[in-house]
């Protein structure tokens, strides 16, 4: 019903000469009603047993007749179909466009699959879309009116198709942009270590991070991470996620899977140095981690800072840690970063556009 580019649709499945006579009791007089019986009956019959989902629009686009097939398809009774527009069964955003194609097909009607060649959906009651195959039958009523007999077929295995191919895509995406990542981390780690080992230990720990973001995105099927859960991610394999020391708030919010690699990737190294040398390394110390959204300024707003741990310094050697949170990550999402040592702690704050974020479609 609903018409989107890509693919097309199958060929008709009535034969346009079906007339309204033979889905509804018409005809005058009683040698009419005897001839016309059997037509009806057969005519009810093949109507309402098709395995295709069949409606029948009158000229105005309202629904006259339904058959079994599409009250089990989009999950409405005949009742509430019958004197319904065939709107109700397109996609909302595409309803406006959806009447004025249906007025230029009754002005000239024809025998031919709907849309050939492009996507359709259709809105089930549930408010879900479904694939589907389209052929549009026009009929000659005795009041001199046109109708058009609709024959529907769900389409599963073209979205399937379309799935895989997405999958795909995603994948070859995700995999050349891993590459690039360990490119950058390698390079950035061979000039920040001293001795093989220290780059082969390095390297190894960063490597081992992305394994973790991945898992994220694989649970998200390749999609958008929660940031919850990618946050949640990358501590887990330095400290116990439910540890009192540490304390996790912000929006249910998505990060675009480019950006949300990245700020793995920081998260892990703000994580690493807390064990290591910060709040984490003392009962008493606390680590906040806070994101928020200001939509006025389209901002998005990540915060890490550790208090009640040892005293904190800068230390004289920028290491590759540094270097990834003053520069590659916010260069990656776009935006500005802070780092900060201060006598109640260490900090770094991300400030970055909110187009790094994922939107529900």
């Amino acid at each position: 019903m609903g018409e989107k580019d890509t693919l097309g649709a199958t060929e008709p499945q009535v034969e346009p000469d079906v007339t309204e006579s033979s889905l509804a009791t018409t005809g005058s007089g009683r040698e009419a009603a005897q001839y016309s019986e059997p037509t009806t009956l057969v005519a009810r019959a093949i109507f309402e047993h098709a395995p295709a989902a069949m409606l029948m629009v009158d000229q105005a686009g309202k629904i006259r007749h339904v058959n079994s097939a599409a009250e089990q398809l989009f999950g409405y009774t005949k009742e509430t179909l019958v004197g319904e527009p065939i709107e109700i069964l397109v996609p909302r955003d595409i309803r406006q466009r959806h009447e004025r194609l249906r007025m230029d097909f009754m002005s000239h009607a024809r025998s031919r699959p709907m849309a050939e060649g492009r996507r359709l959906t259709a809105r089930k009651r549930d408010g879900t879309d479904v694939l589907v195959d389209i052929a549009l039958s026009p009929i000659s009523l005795e009041i001199s009116e046109t109708a058009v007999l609709v024959s529907i077929l769900e389409n599963p295995a073209r979205e399937r198709a379309e799935v895989a191919e997405l999958f795909v895509n995603e994948l070859t995406h995700r995999a050349r942009n891993m590459f690039a990542i360990i490119g950058a981390i390698s390079r950035q780690i061979a000039k920040n270590t001293v001795s093989v080992a220290d780059f082969q230990a390095s390297l190894e720990q960063r490597l081992r991070c992305l394994s973790i973001s991945y898992q994220v995105f694989e649970k998200e099927k390749w999609k958008a991470a929660l940031i919850n859960d990618l946050v949640r991610s990358q501590i887990s394999f330095v400290v116990r996620q439910d540890t009192p020391q540490i304390e996790i708030a912000g929006p249910d919010v998505r990060l675009q899977p480019a950006p949300a690699e990245y700020l793995a990737l920081a998260i892990h190294e703000l994580a690493t140095n807390a064990v290591k040398h910060g709040a984490l390394t003392v009962p008493t110390g606390k680590v906040y981690i806070h994101w928020s959204v200001d939509e006025a300024a389209k901002l998005f707003q990540f915060h890490w800072a550790e208090r009640n741990g040892p005293p904190v310094a800068p230390s004289e050697r920028q290491g590759f840690g540094s270097v990834i949170l003053k520069s590659i990550v916010p260069a990656a999402c776009g935006g500005t970063a802070d780092l900060a040592f201060t006598p109640i702690g260490m900090s770094w704050n991300l400030n970055a556009p909110s187009s790094i974020l994922s939107h529900p479609e």
